[in-house]
């Protein structure tokens, strides 16, 4: 069936989704009267069979008068339901928001949130009679009337995302545009791994690859929009009329060829009556919305998808306009250009993965048996699925072969679509393709006659880890996203132009007079300000995170749009400003991506401050972040991402071996009217504790000495200018204090808190520390590699300028074998470092807790020994305060402790290995 009228779709209600229709009418007397002014109705009661997500019925009220009223309920399905799905409620806040303002909506009569009288809460809008198109190929149209419904049906997107979503008075809390495709993505694949007792492994590719690219502006979208979330041609309802081809369609671009097909005006014409189905719809990025409706041109070639079909010659059905025309059609409506190519992919895969968590979730309920439509089986099965996850890997993989400027709108093949864009991907010099418009060869490649030969075609998506991200700056085998390989460059300008050129004034203050180095030198806070705005601020926060912290962003630039806004923060007098608002949750970057950019921060001691990613503060920020109250989150965690204050982790004791945490002896003994809790200990090593912006510490102690092991330990908030708080002295890293940071043995006195500044709750503290070994201590290893690399940099460097017997130091024989050994250790444990933030961006810190094992026994000892090899090289100038490289190796070998000794690491890794093969009961280590 290519059409339908909505009556016709019309039948028996289902066994299963049967509704009782007497108790539905006493409701409806007591709630809508008004349907009954002419007498008591009889009630007729049909479902919908068009449709896979809430049931639909057709309810006819038929009164005294004779005269039939259409209503149609939405109701949620009956069983048990995912989280946040079938939102029935939030539909009809839409339709009723929407109905005023003249946008095609059916109109809204009532809605009932509560189980009675149906069992689940439902809704009843007036019925759009018309016809609904379920084949995107329109075969019973002519030429003129598919270009019609087309342009139709852009312009009505288009006019949707030109609503001023303020206008439209939708309740508080009803979305927020900002990392709408980042929430899209993790819901989605919730839904997904909810529906299904195994993920597919090319679905596991594909989200791996999603959550790695998702476009910069979508943090904030510069043109938020209210968007529909399942906005598809089968989900418009058309006025059949009789008339020619509206006079707005010869604006568009593809209506010349429909014109010039020869097949007539037609005698009928189609006029969009309503838009259906706004159970997905709130407030987001409004390309996302465009991709989805674009899914035709990409849907995998299998009978239960209505996809576009091309001709012998590559040609769609005459009249139906190439991607790239629709996206014009598209643009022009709405006013704005077309989204860059990249971002276009990510777009287009994103979509096909919701669309197959959609049916995942239509699989799972036909399983259960209380699927909406009769045909969910066929529609949503395993095949199905897997095509899907297909069809997103191959747009993929054309998109990393063809970064090009027709990237963006290339059809499902490449080829003629991307040069109707702006540009063959070929790149073949003699292509004729922008003369001849030919399809592509089977397989990829260009079918023009200027081609000697088929260009290669992409790689196919097997059933390994699907695409991953480009090959990176130096050869690194795990590179970059785009959007981070554009962050990467702008990164290492601004520390070649401001970071660098400040390293000797700020050594100068640290290793000054006692009196002024543990004072903040004007020149950091200068710094920092110019990294916020040149937006490389807080870029460790991986997009997970800020995720959770929007409502914090929110309140952010409320206040600092308000001068009435009392100051926030700690006491510190501070407020937000509409800089800090806007940086504070950094770029939503992955720890892969995050790796490459950190390896650059690591180049100088100085750099991590600059961005606010340095230790302790991000692991520390995580913390509060995962685990933190919401009023935690705002009395610390936002002056610490916007830079403001700082803090310290107090942990390792003097006493005890801390690297085994169920040693820890500090205390956090709960009051004796149970309003707070006193801490006492003793603690050194707290890096931070000695900077003056220092304003809270967490500390970790046991809370009951009698449980369990890892169940004794929690972690408290303790501010740093509590009574019984005594910084004693800054401890020594071989002769340097680190002023002004310090690494700072502190006195916990019988320190009194409140019971709400606990962290998650008594007895959690191990788990908090084992959450915060993964991505913080990492970022450690991060920077090591890039200090290696300066130190490999600066050993070049002086062995070509330094003449050693007769000739430059850099022509001896000894020294190339250094430096080539040198550089096999920097790239060996780059790419375990690269790997480790990859396993925990695909596993989360338990599954790549091996990894990361390695990675830091791997990457301070290279460090180590590349840094001592440069410190060779310089001679007397390699320990000396005159290069960075002291200060460098320090930082190195302290970080073999400092992270976990290696032993511990070691450790960890043997028993991984030993597990694999099943020993690890047997073996004790």
């Amino acid at each position: 069936m290519a059409s339908f009228a909505t009556l016709d779709s019309a039948g028996p209600v289902r066994s299963g989704h049967e509704l009782n229709v007497p108790k539905l009418l006493v409701y409806l007397k007591q709630q809508v009267p008004e349907l009954f002014r002419t007498g008591a109705p009889s009630a007729q009661v049909q479902q919908f069979s068009h449709g896979q997500s809430n049931p639909t019925f057709l309810v006819t009220l038929t009164a005294g008068d004779g005269q039939p009223r259409r209503l149609v309920l939405r109701k949620k399905p009956p069983g048990k339901l995912l989280a946040s799905a079938h939102a029935v409620e939030r539909e009809y806040a839409v339709i009723a928001a929407l109905s005023p303002t003249g946008f095609p909506v059916p109109k809204p009569v009532h809605l009932c949130a509560g189980n009675e009288p149906l069992g689940t809460p439902f809704y009843l809008m007036e019925c759009a009679q018309g016809r609904i198109f379920l084949d995107p190929n329109l075969p019973q149209l002519q030429p003129q009337q598919r270009a019609a419904v087309y342009g139709h049906m852009a312009q009505v997107l288009a006019s949707l995302h030109r609503l001023p979503p303020a206008s439209l008075h939708l309740a508080p809390g009803f979305g927020s545009p900002d990392g709408y495709c980042g929430r899209q993505l993790r819901r989605w694949s919730e839904q997904y791994r909810a529906s299904v007792p195994q993920p597919m492994p090319h679905v596991v590719s594909l989200m791996a690859w999603l959550a790695d690219h998702v476009p910069p502006s979508d943090a904030r979208p510069p043109r938020p929009a209210l968007v529909h979330g399942d906005y598809r041609l089968d989900n418009l309802v058309f006025a059949e009329e009789p008339t020619g081809i509206p006079q707005w369609l010869d604006n568009l671009v593809f209506a010349e060829e429909a014109a010039g097909s020869g097949s007539g005006s037609g005698s009928v014409s189609h006029r969009p009556l309503a838009v259906l189905d706004w159970e997905l719809c709130t407030l987001g990025n409004p390309w996302a919305d465009v991709a989805y409706n674009c899914l035709p041109y990409h849907l995998p070639d299998t009978p239960a998808l209505a996809r576009l079909r091309r001709g012998p010659h590559g040609a769609l059905p005459e009249g139906i306009p190439e991607e790239a025309a629709y996206l014009e059609a598209y643009c022009r409506a709405a006013g704005v250009p077309p989204p860059p190519p990249a971002d276009w992919a990510f777009y287009l895969a994103l979509s096909l993965f919701r669309l197959l968590a959609i049916l995942a979730g239509v699989q799972a309920r036909a399983k259960q048996g209380n699927a909406s439509s009769a045909n969910a089986a066929r529609v949503a099965s395993d095949e199905v699925l897997r095509a899907l996850a297909d069809s997103a890997l191959a747009i993929i993989a054309r998109a990393q072969a063809h970064p090009g400027p027709g990237g963006a709108h290339t059809g499902p093949n490449g080829g003629a679509a991307a040069c109707a864009a702006g540009g063959c991907p070929c790149k073949n010099p003699h292509c004729t393709c922008d003369a001849e418009k030919a399809p592509p060869k089977p397989g990829g490649g260009c079918g023009c006659t200027g081609c000697a030969k088929p260009a290669a075609p992409p790689a196919a998506a097997g059933p390994g880890p699907g695409p991953g991200p480009a090959v990176g700056p130096g050869g690194a085998l795990l590179g970059l996203s785009p959007r981070a390989a554009a962050l990467r460059e702008r990164l290492a300008a601004f520390l070649a132009e401001h970071v660098y050129p400040a390293e000797d004034e700020l050594e100068a203050r640290a290793m000054g007079p006692v009196e002024s180095r543990w004072s903040i030198h004007p020149l950091m806070e200068e710094l920092k300000e110019k990294a916020k705005k040149a937006g490389l601020w807080n870029l460790w926060l991986p997009a997970p995170l800020a995720s959770r912290l929007q409502w914090l962003r929110d309140e952010a630039a409320a206040a600092a749009a308000s001068p009435a806004a009392s100051a926030t923060g700690s006491g510190c007098g501070w407020r937000p400003s509409a800089l800090d608002a806007q940086v504070l949750l950094g770029g939503g970057l992955s720890n892969l991506d995050y790796a490459h950019l950190c390896e650059l921060m690591g180049r100088s001691p100085w750099a991590p401050e600059v961005f606010n990613c340095s230790a302790p503060d991000t692991g520390n920020m995580e913390v509060l972040a995962k685990y933190g109250t919401p009023e935690q989150q705002r009395i610390w965690l936002l002056p610490l991402l916007a830079g403001r204050i700082r803090s310290c982790f107090a942990m390792t004791e003097k006493a005890v071996a801390s690297s085994d945490a169920t040693n820890i002896t500090a205390t956090i003994a709960r009051t004796a009217d149970g309003g707070g809790y006193t801490v006492d200990g003793v603690k050194w090593w707290t890096s931070g504790a000695m900077d003056p912006r220092c304003k809270i510490a967490i500390f970790m102690g046991k809370t009951d000495p009698s449980a369990a092991p890892h169940r004794q330990q929690s972690m408290v908030l303790v501010p740093m200018e509590a009574p019984g708080v005594k910084v004693v002295r800054p401890m020594l890293v071989f002769g340097y204090d680190d002023a002004p940071h310090g690494h700072a043995e502190v006195h916990f006195r019988s320190v009194s808190v409140p019971a709400s500044n606990l962290i998650l709750g008594e007895g959690r503290g191990f788990e908090i520390a084992q959450g915060r070994l993964g991505p913080g201590r990492l970022h450690h290893c991060m920077r090591l590699i890039g200090a290696a690399e300066r130190a490999i940099e600066l050993m070049a460097r002086r062995a070509s300028e330094r003449r050693v017997f007769g000739g430059p130091l850099a022509n001896q024989g000894a020294f190339r074998a250094e430096l080539a050994k040198c550089r096999i250790d920097v790239d060996s444990s780059r790419l375990l470092v690269l790997a480790a933030a990859d396993a925990l961006d695909r596993s989360g810190f338990k599954g790549a807790a091996a990894a990361i094992a390695a990675a830091k026994v791997a990457a301070p000892n290279a460090a180590q020994r590349v840094i001592d090899a440069a410190i060779q090289a310089h001679g007397g100038a390699g320990v000396s305060q005159d290069f960075v490289l002291a200060r460098l190796w320090t930082a190195a070998r302290t970080l073999r402790i400092a992270d976990g000794p290696d032993e511990v690491h070691l450790g960890t890794i043997a028993k991984t290995e030993l597990a694999k093969l099943g020993l690890g009961k047997k073996a004790k280590l």
